[in-house]
């Protein structure tokens, strides 16, 4: 338990800030949707109030409002630690690395999740406020489209944490990484295999012909999660075997 809280204490800050910018965000638009609608086009927002939801919290700017709080929650390992001068203490600690490692990945996929579900859990109150009704089964499904997305996310800033020194050096190191993904990804060859976790998380792609009733891509969400458990192991492998 002390791992789990020492943990939570060094990524709280982060946490909470994300948290309150994401709900701020959702705030914002579904009550100012008349104001959105009019600073973008139609082919941004779409016609329905459903569809505006779509574009403008779970895709478009709404999804990095969420993927950046993500690639900064990621920052850990014991290169981190030795920057803040705590890799003493936390070695001296009666665990082992790998625990160490283990209770950042786990707080830190426990904060991606309440981060992943927290636009569903205020898109049917603030839908209420503006007299309008979302699907909650839609939501929840954005909600799963997140996580399994964000985690790969998380594992890539969280593996580069591990390898690379500077506070700010594995975010800015991911952020390209993920541009670069996407392109790669976008390849003909590649497509079929939803290698880009920005492309998956969007859902949808065409609103005449995805619906809610769409199956989820388990094909793209199963390879992005074997990937993010690829990079979670290949951290704690690299961090047993550093010498600080």
């Amino acid at each position: 338990m002390m791992l789990f809280y020492k943990a939570w204490r060094e990524s709280q800050t982060r946490f909470l800030v994300g948290a309150l910018t994401l709900a701020g965000y959702c705030v914002f638009m579904v009550l100012n949707r008349s104001g959105t609608e009019s600073a973008f086009s139609e082919r941004v927002v779409g016609h329905s109030y459903g569809e505006y939801i779509d574009s403008i919290i779970f895709s478009g700017f709404g999804k990095w409002v969420f993927v950046l709080p993500v690639i900064f929650l990621g920052l850990g390992g014991l290169l981190r630690e030795r920057a803040h001068h705590t890799a003493a203490f936390t070695l001296a600690l009666p665990v082992s690395r790998a625990q160490f490692i283990g209770s950042q990945i786990a707080v830190g996929l426990a904060e991606l999740g309440l981060l992943a579900v927290l636009p569903a859990l205020l898109i049917q109150p603030l839908s209420a406020l503006a007299h309008q009704s979302y699907p909650m089964v839609e939501a929840l499904r954005y909600s799963l489209l997140r996580f399994v997305c964000g985690a790969f996310i998380f594992a890539i800033t969280f593996f580069l944490s591990v390898v690379l020194r500077g506070t700010y050096t594995a975010p800015m190191a991911c952020y390209v990484a993920l541009l670069v993904l996407a392109q790669v990804a976008a390849w003909g060859p590649l497509r079929p295999y939803g290698l880009s976790p920005l492309r998956t998380m969007d859902g949808r792609w065409d609103w005449v012909s995805s619906t809610i009733n769409d199956p989820l891509p388990w094909m793209d969400l199963s390879i992005i999660m074997l990937l993010a458990l690829a990079l979670f192991a290949a951290a704690t492998k690299i961090t047993q075997r550093q010498n600080l």
